[in-house]
């Protein structure tokens, strides 16, 4: 197994959601099963969320 890190991307109504995690798998299809899998277990504390960092630009 390898550790890969995995970036998923959701176009949302209002804006664009990232999900970045590390994960052990043994191919890249094996990681985004266990991101996404890490991702829905977080949903579950969603209401617990705090942003810690930001980016504003200029538009």
């Amino acid at each position: 197994m390898a550790k890969m890190k995995v970036t998923l991307q959701a176009e949302l109504k209002r804006g664009t959601f990232y999900w970045v995690t590390t994960v052990e798998a043994d191919s890249e299809e094996e990681a985004l099963v266990a991101a996404e899998n890490l991702f829905s277990a977080e949903m579950e504390t969603a209401s617990e969320w705090e942003f810690s960092d930001y980016d504003v630009e200029p538009f």
